[in-house]
């Protein structure tokens, strides 16, 4: 199955062809035909799965269907991620798969000057990624309106709900219109996770492209046998790991644990 099959429109298949991507994922393939249609969806997958593009080219189709001017401080689409990384890269997805349509779009997080980003809203913008907090600052101070939403995602909600965010994403949530499509991602689905995600996605769809909490394939998992009284000053030794180079940043990552909780481990 090609792009193609799933009716995806000629700007973006250019714009999928040029960064060489021809076939599409599992979460793509089962989440893009729902999403096209204008269903809630519930998206069970993990990182490096291709989840971003499942719903970043749905989006972009469908607000390509009804183009509007961009109105100042109020987007049409919502895109909540727990980390500024993440909603980087989510911003740079939609530059990406959008290369060939005409839609602003910006990501706005905490660490840095708010300047820029208000001036970037104050000009209009059709897609905002956003952290939950920058976000919820911004509103408080009137540089953004959520009522003319009609798409929201949630990426990562496992690790959004895990961080703390709940009480801030229902704030967020309040602030958005009823009429809306709603997409949820997460890489495992928790009693709390489904519970929150069954209150604010109507009649979606459930999509699942692999068992929770799998290890993606590229990655090989090693296991080493440790006694039970010696499991506290147990470290790997080279002989452990072959690669020198995963040896050193594995031994930098234990010693960062064992600042962080206290713990003595023996000398690399």
């Amino acid at each position: 199955m090609s792009f193609k099959n799933l009716n995806i429109i000629d700007p973006l298949q250019r714009a999928l062809a040029k960064e060489g991507y021809t076939i599409p994922t599992p979460i793509q393939m089962q989440a893009i035909p729902h999403l096209l249609k204008g269903k809630d969806l519930m998206g069970i997958a993990q990182t490096g799965t291709g989840k971003t593009a499942a719903f970043v080219l749905p989006i972009l189709q469908r607000m390509s269907e009804e183009l509007k001017v961009p109105i100042p401080g109020a987007p049409r689409v919502l895109v909540l991620a727990p980390t500024r990384e993440l909603a980087a890269q989510i911003d740079q997805s939609f530059a990406t798969y959008g290369q060939f349509l005409r839609f602003r779009h910006t990501a706005i997080f905490g660490g840095v000057h708010q300047g820029p980003q208000v001036r970037m809203l104050s000009r209009g913008v059709d897609i905002l990624v956003a952290t939950p907090g920058r976000l919820l600052d911004l509103m408080n101070q009137g540089y953004i309106k959520l009522k003319g939403v009609e798409f929201f995602v949630l990426d990562e909600i496992d690790r959004m709900l895990d961080m703390g965010f709940i009480k801030d994403v229902r704030k967020i949530v309040s602030a958005l219109p009823l009429k809306r499509q709603s997409l949820f991602f997460s890489a495992t689905m928790s009693q709390q996770t489904g519970e929150f995600a069954e209150r604010l996605l109507k009649d979606a769809v459930r999509v699942e492209a692999a068992p929770q909490a799998s290890t993606l394939e590229c990655i090989k998992q090693r296991v080493f046998f440790v006694d039970q009284t010696s499991r506290r000053t147990s470290a790997p030794r080279p002989c452990m790991i072959s690669n020198p180079a995963t040896y050193r940043c594995l031994s930098q990552l234990i010693l960062l644990h064992a600042a962080l909780t206290s713990m003595t481990y023996p000398m690399l």
